[in-house]
């Protein structure tokens, strides 16, 4: 249910291969049920990095440009209310 509710959401996920906090296996499957609902999320697993992968993301140019080419769609008529 939660998944078909990010189907339209612009999903870039980050995660480190050694992360010993959270696993990256669970990314994956986050990002793999988001597809499944017919979203398009993407995941990026950084090999050497353990929890902290916002370092190696942020200083990604490419993140920026991804999050200024989203706009939020307009609401539907029965979101209105």
């Amino acid at each position: 249910y939660l998944a078909s509710r990010l189907r339209d959401v612009p999903v870039w996920a980050f995660h480190g291969e050694k992360d010993p906090v959270v696993p990256v296996r669970e990314s994956q499957r986050m990002v793999a049920v988001v597809n499944a609902a017919g979203g398009n999320a993407r995941l990026t697993v950084y090999p050497d990095a353990q929890h902290d992968s916002w370092t190696q993301t942020y200083d990604n140019p490419d993140l920026y440009t991804w999050l200024l080419s989203h706009t939020k769609p307009p609401a539907k008529p029965d979101e209105d209310k």
